[in-house]
Order: C-alpha cells, then structure tokens, then sequence
C-alpha cells in the first residue's frame, strides 16, 4: 500500500516486487533442494498494489498474477 505522494522509485519498486513474487519461479531458477530456502520468494498466487489519493480521493488498485499485471481498477470515494 502507497499513498499517491510516494516517489515514483518507490512505486515502482514496490510493483517490480509483486510481479517477481507472483512468478511461478525466479527468473525459472529454482534453489530450493528440500534442506535450503530459495535466494528469491515467488509463487504467491496474488498481488494487489494498492494507492491512496486522498487528494482526489480515490484509490488505483492493481493485481498481479503470474508475474504479470493482470487487471487495473480505480474506486472514487
């Protein structure tokens, strides 16, 4: 979650991350042997970014799936 007024680096980072944790594998690397955890986390099933513009007042959400922007909404309040 970020409000609007967040740097543009932050937001993007922030997005770059659910798109590599949403992946099926990292970069289709796999690390983990049954005894050693993974360098990278990925695999979750969803990612939802999600802004708040109190100025304008409305939220922008994104889902991410499979590493890959899936659906991009907004909601005025």
């Amino acid at each position: 979650m970020k409000k609007s007024v967040s740097g543009k680096k932050e937001k993007i980072k922030d997005k770059n991350r659910l798109i590599a944790l949403t992946k099926d594998s990292f970069d289709d690397i796999w690390a983990f042997d049954g005894t050693n955890f993974p360098e990278h986390v990925c695999g979750y099933r969803l990612g939802v970014y999600y802004e708040v513009n109190a100025v304008n007042r409305n939220v922008l959400i994104e889902y991410y799936l499979k590493g890959k922007l899936f659906i991009t909404k907004e909601i005025v309040f």
